[in-house]
């Protein structure tokens, strides 16, 4: 679908055509969730916007309409959904669930880098709960309307999630601190 097998992957030629195509992204309003959303929309994709802020979700859509993003484009539509509570994630997946009848990407990109530790809800902490919880919890929400897109004729679904390598300058730092 996107071709990223590709060695040298450009958005603007790489991805192809997205009308009729539906796709949350969680984390959206800011850095490498913005500009995928800027992406996938440019290609013709609805995109929703998985973020907890209404407000930074909305200055990142006009962001994105001052950067061009506007008709002949897909669709950004800000989406609620806070993934440091597993109940407000699964009730933002079920809100989706409400407005469309198909979902065909799914992509994680939200998420807590290594903070000192904390716990908030339910004595877990924080960035187990963003990091992993609640996205699997949005997952498992949102499956059936996944696998409904799944059995359609020429779908690709897709299920992405975006990851880090940071673990890795933990261990540098510790290298440079003996």
């Amino acid at each position: 679908m996107f071709g990223l097998s590709s060695k040298a992957f450009n958005p603007v030629t790489n991805i192809p055509d997205l009308n009729g195509k539906v796709i949350l992204l969680t984390g959206g309003n800011a850095n490498l969730g913005l500009h995928t959303i800027k992406h996938l929309a440019r290609h013709g994709a609805k995109v929703y916007m998985g973020a907890r802020s209404e407000t930074r979700a909305k200055e990142a859509i006009e962001q994105l309409k001052a950067e061009g993003l506007g008709p002949g484009n897909g669709e950004v539509v800000w989406l609620k959904l806070d993934l440091s509570d597993p109940h407000k994630a699964k009730k933002g997946a079920e809100e989706l669930l409400g407005l469309e009848n198909r979902l065909d990407v799914l992509i994680h990109n939200a998420a807590m880098l290594q903070q000192p530790y904390a716990k908030s809800f339910e004595d877990i902490q924080d960035v187990m709960m963003i990091n992993h919880i609640s996205p699997f919890i949005v997952t498992q929400t949102l499956l059936p309307l996944l696998r409904k897109t799944a059995e359609e004729p020429n779908s690709d679904v897709r299920v992405i999630s975006v990851t880090s390598d940071t673990h890795r300058l933990k261990k540098s730092i510790l290298q440079n601190e003996r």
